[in-house]
């Protein structure tokens, strides 16, 4: 069930990343277990601007075998030239070692592209998906020509559906008398309803629903069993 699911995210991400460009492409071909690293059978030309280098989000994405083909990138100056301390510099130099060292992806650097007009052009030159973090730089590119990293993440976070059960550890009282504060991994908070006495303890839940807001996913959840000690 799991690998269905890794499968489903895998086909979904990449019909992002095709479809953007190419509305009609075909239906990725999803290679048998133990296939190689490409996870995907078409390979295509992506150009990723400067603040993205530096998410290391982008070569999670890359070496997954999200972004398969060729890689036009900018070539920031390197940290080491002029001894300077400048750590935007140093994780895109990192993010562009880790690129190299992935099989079945072509970089070219290009130190033009550090400018916005220049980035651009490559992409309507290279008839290439623009990968940005900027939604107003995406815009720019066109919707139709350029994705968001966070567009992408979003498709790999866990869906908790109502009627989900799970175990979570009660960190902190909540806002009402009764709510109980847990965490799940990836930071999303969860509001357990009847659980404030169950500081310090671990609780199986039921999911109740959830709600996006502007610092992350809430999570509203009730205890699986009526009495909590």
């Amino acid at each position: 069930m799991q690998d269905s699911r890794v499968l489903y995210l895998l086909q979904s991400a990449y019909c992002l990343l095709t479809s953007v460009v190419s509305p009609r492409a075909k239906r990725p071909r999803v290679p048998a277990r133990g296939g190689g690293v490409m996870l995907f059978g078409s390979k295509k030309t992506y150009v990723i601007d400067y603040e993205t280098l530096t998410d290391p989000r982008i070569a999670e994405f890359v070496s997954f075998g999200l972004m398969q083909g060729k890689l036009i990138i900018p070539e920031p100056e390197h940290p080491s030239d002029k001894g300077g301390n400048d750590h935007a510099k140093r994780r895109a130099w990192e993010t562009i070692e880790r690129l190299k060292s992935v099989p079945g992806v072509t970089l070219k650097l290009d130190k033009t592209l550090l400018k916005r007009d220049a980035l651009l052009a490559a992409v309507k030159k290279n008839k290439a998906t623009l990968v940005t973090g900027d939604p107003e730089l995406k815009a720019a590119a066109g919707a139709g020509n350029a994705v968001t990293t966070t567009e992408i993440y979003n498709l790999f976070r866990p869906t908790y559906l109502p009627g989900t059960e799970m175990k979570v550890r009660i960190a902190k009282k909540g806002k009402e008398a009764d709510e109980g504060i847990g965490y799940l991994e990836g930071g999303i908070k969860v509001v357990v309803t009847g659980a404030s006495n169950a500081v310090g303890q671990e609780l199986e839940v039921v999911i109740q629903g959830g709600l996006d807001t502007d610092v992350g996913r809430v999570v509203f959840a009730k205890p699986r069993f009526a009495e909590v000690k």
